[in-house]
Parts: C-alpha cells; sequence; structure tokens
C-alpha cells in the first residue's frame, strides 16, 4: 500500500520504470505498464490526476534520449530476417549446384523474386512521392526492409502526410507478404528437398529452423505491437489487452508465444512436405477441404464477405483473396491477432490451430502407409515419430504456458463465435455518448456488418450526427 512505502521501495518502483520503458514503443504504453503492476501507484493516482501526464513526458524523454530497447528490437528483427534471407539465398544456390535440384532453386528464386515485388507495389501505395519510395525500394531491394520497418513502428514514428497507413500498418503487410509467399512456401519446399535428398544436409536443416523462428517472431511481434497498443487497448478494450500488465509474466507469454509458433510452423510445414512427397493429391485434399470448412462456415454465419466498405465483384474478389490469405497465415504461423471477429474468429481459429496439429500426425500416417520406396529415399518411422513427438511436445508445453500467463478475461476471444457483425454491434454499445468519432469509424464499414442492428440504434444516432 502507499502508505506502507519506504525511500528504498519508491528507488526501487524508478528503477522498474526504466526497464519497463526497454519493451515499450510508445512512452503511454510503458506508463500505463508500470502503473497496472504497482497497486502503489494506482491508488496514488486516485489521488493525484496529473501523474500519469507527468510520468509520460518523463518516460517519453527517456525514449527520446535512451534507445536501447529500440535497438535491441530493431537488432533482433533484423538479423533475423537478414539471416533468413541469407540462408535462403545460399539454398538457393546449393540447390542449383547440385544435379538434379535444380528445380528447387528456380522455385525459391520465384519466391524471393515474388516476395520483394509485391513489398514494392505496397511501398509504391503506401508513399504518394518519388522520393520517399525510391527509398523504401533500396531497403527491400538490399534486405533490409524489416530493420526500417521495426525503427518507425519501435520510434513511434506517426503516420506522414505522404502515406497511405500507418507505420504498424505497413510493417504487418510487409511482414505478412514475406510469410505468405517466402517463408513458409520456401519452408516446405526445403523440407520436401531434405526429404527427398539421399544424403541430409546440415545447411538445409539450419535454414529450415531459421526460417521457422523467423516465422515465429515475425507472428509473435504482430501480435505484441497491436495488443500493447494504448490507442487499441484504450479503443477496443473489448480484444485488445491480453498481455500482462507486470513484465515478468509479459516476457513469459511472448515467449510462450513464439515457442508455440515455432513448433506450429515446423509441424505443419512438415506435414505438407510428408504430404506432397507421398502424392501432391493427399496435399490439395488436406488443405482443400480445411479451406472449405472454414469458407461454408463464414458463409453460413453471414460472415463471409469482408468487412470494407466494398461492393459488386470488387467485394467478392476481395473476400476470396483475403479469407485465402489469413486462412494460410493462422493454419502456418498461428498468428494470433487475426483471432479478431473481423478476420477469422475466436472458435474458427482455434479449430484451425487444432487441425493443423492433428494434420501432422494425418501426415505421418499416410506417408508411413503410403509412400512409395521405388521413387525415393524414405524416411524411417521412428525418426519421423521422433521429430513429430519432440515438436507436439513443445507446442503443448508452451500452449499451456501462454493460457496460465494471459489474463484471463480475455481467455474468451480465442474461442468466442462472434462475428464481424455481432462483434460490432458489442463495441458501438460500449462507446460513450461523447464517442461520436469512434461510432462513425464502425459506421463507415459495409452495410452488412451493421443492417441487423435494427433501426432503433442506428438512427437517433444517425440524426443526431447528420451534420
Amino acid at each position: 500500500a502507499l502508505s506502507d512505502m519506504k525511500d528504498h521501495d519508491a528507488i526501487n518502483l524508478a528503477k522498474g520504470m526504466s526497464t519497463i520503458i526497454l519493451s515499450n514503443t510508445e512512452a503511454s504504453a510503458a506508463v500505463d505498464h508500470w502503473i497496472a503492476q504497482n497497486a502503489a501507484l494506482e491508488e496514488f493516482e486516485k489521488d493525484h490526476e496529473w501523474m500519469r501526464s507527468f510520468f509520460v513526458e518523463i518516460a517519453q524523454y527517456n525514449l527520446n534520449t535512451s534507445n536501447l530497447g529500440l535497438r535491441l528490437r530493431v537488432f533482433g528483427g533484423a538479423l533475423l530476417s537478414t539471416v533468413d534471407l541469407v540462408t535462403d539465398v545460399y539454398m538457393t544456390v546449393q540447390f542449383f549446384n547440385t544435379p538434379g535440384e535444380e528445380g528447387y532453386g528456380k522455385t525459391n528464386a520465384v519466391l524471393i523474386g515474388l516476395t520483394l515485388f509485391i513489398q514494392l507495389i505496397v511501398a509504391y501505395s503506401q508513399n504518394s512521392t518519388s522520393k520517399h519510395f525510391f527509398q523504401d525500394a533500396f531497403f527491400i531491394l538490399t534486405g533490409f526492409k524489416p530493420a526500417l520497418d521495426a525503427y518507425r513502428v519501435g520510434s513511434g514514428a506517426e503516420q506522414e502526410d505522404h502515406q497511405l497507413f500507418s507505420p504498424l500498418t505497413e510493417m504487418t503487410y510487409c511482414k505478412v507478404t514475406e510469410t505468405i509467399f517466402e517463408a513458409v512456401p520456401s519452408s516446405v519446399l526445403q523440407i520436401y528437398a531434405l526429404l527427398s535428398a539421399k544424403e541430409k544436409s546440415i545447411d538445409a536443416l539450419i535454414s529450415i529452423f531459421v526460417s521457422a523462428a523467423t516465422i515465429a517472431f515475425t507472428s509473435s511481434m504482430i501480435t505484441y505491437d497491436w495488443d500493447t497498443s494504448p490507442t487499441n487497448r484504450t479503443g477496443t478494450p473489448l480484444f485488445y489487452g491480453f498481455l500482462p500488465d507486470k513484465a515478468l509474466p509479459r516476457v513469459v507469454c511472448f515467449l510462450s508465444m513464439m515457442s508455440l509458433s515455432f513448433a506450429h510452423v515446423l509441424l505443419l510445414t512438415l506435414a505438407c512436405a510428408l504430404l506432397a512427397l507421398t502424392n501432391p493429391n493427399w496435399l490439395l485434399l488436406f488443405l482443400g477441404v480445411d479451406m472449405g470448412i472454414f469458407c461454408l462456415y463464414k458463409i453460413i454465419r453471414g460472415d463471409f464477405f469482408y468487412f470494407v466498405n466494398l461492393d459488386g465483384l470488387l467485394r467478392l474478389i476481395f473476400a476470396i483473396l483475403e479469407r485465402y490469405q489469413i486462412k494460410i497465415l493462422v493454419n502456418f504461423t498461428m498468428l494470433m491477432q487475426l483471432r479478431h471477429p473481423n478476420e477469422v474468429g475466436g472458435l474458427p481459429f482455434l479449430v484451425s490451430v487444432l487441425t493443423s496439429v492433428a494434420g501432422s500426425f494425418f501426415s505421418v500416417h499416410v506417408y508411413s502407409n503410403y509412400y512409395n520406396e521405388d521413387e525415393g529415399v524414405k524416411l524411417d518411422g521412428k525418426t519421423l515419430q521422433t521429430a513429430l513427438g519432440s515438436l507436439t511436445a513443445i507446442w503443448f508445453v508452451s500452449a499451456v504456458t501462454f493460457a496460465s500467463v494471459i489474463k484471463r478475461e480475455y481467455l474468451h476471444t480465442f474461442y468466442d463465435m462472434d462475428t464481424a457483425s455481432t462483434y460490432n454491434l458489442k463495441k458501438f454499445k460500449i462507446l460513450k455518448e461523447d464517442e461520436d468519432d469512434k461510432k462513425k469509424v464502425v459506421l463507415t464499414l459495409h452495410p452488412d456488418v451493421y443492417k441487423a442492428w435494427g433501426d432503433e440504434l442506428i438512427k437517433p444516432w444517425t440524426f443526431k450526427n447528420w451534420n
């Protein structure tokens, strides 16, 4: 309690704030984190309204003058992404130099080129001036765009006049593009090549693990950034805020989230490679049935079309592309941000994750019983069972750890059945009378989101804010 505090307690509290600043990208987020984990500070704030704004200014000064946390974040993310790119390029060269594996090299080169091309398109859409586009293009083509994005988000950079969307949104788009078009398919390809080869290469194994670690870090960092954003936590408390406020539980939560994603990536990429080796039709059946059930669920719930305000054929095309992308991301990366009702939704997210894990066992069964040994080298069952058992154990322990440290009131977001319409209705209802701007944002979504709410809810607000 505040009344029991001694001088050394106050000193420890101050030191704690410096540590917390290292793990946050915004001053307000650091202060929220600091106050939430200290009851004495919450008590002090009730009596002194000026306290929070005062310490936000101090935290902002510390962020501006001491960028150790920012450097650690930029260096860590950039190092993983750069090493991943280097190992992928190295393996591509190795494929080209190995007789009979040139096809793998060509495929890998196409994947890398396609990713860079799409990121250039994103950069062109983001920047309205040639100067800023060519600046971003340079970082994309040299492989340092992840470092630039991490720096912009980590330093709290705001959306500028020449930009179409915020730095956080841009970073998310670029990382998602890299994951869908390069990291995941390249991992499946490299595992396929490794399993097919008579001599197993340690270089290939290292490249696969680096890719999985990069995907896991990317997935976890995206979720972390969106969940700890003060704007999201204060504006959308229904969904954002599952990460603990205290430092140690938050670190444990992030690490368990990353190890969970790491094991998940390897489980499903291994499953896809085994099914493709046995018979590509098995892989198409596995992915096709899973995608079909997901789309059918969305259609039955009236939630297939995306929530953005588009109509006609463009709306259908956009919905198909978005649903395909987010389903692939959830299946292969377990990106928890996508459990949002506007995206996959809680229950479909949970089912997709469990189906992916079950698919790894299914793939081992199919490979063990139907693979034709005349077509190549067959991996012995004991090795496969050991790999599968180890990854499943990591997955399970990580999942239990994660579930035990997140805030209990947000557990339901991982399994609830809210659609975009029902979720935004809840969001609209909890907004206060003076939060008309936030209500306006909800009503700029496609009419399908709110047309079932009833006129008695929307009409009074519309008439009140007509001008």
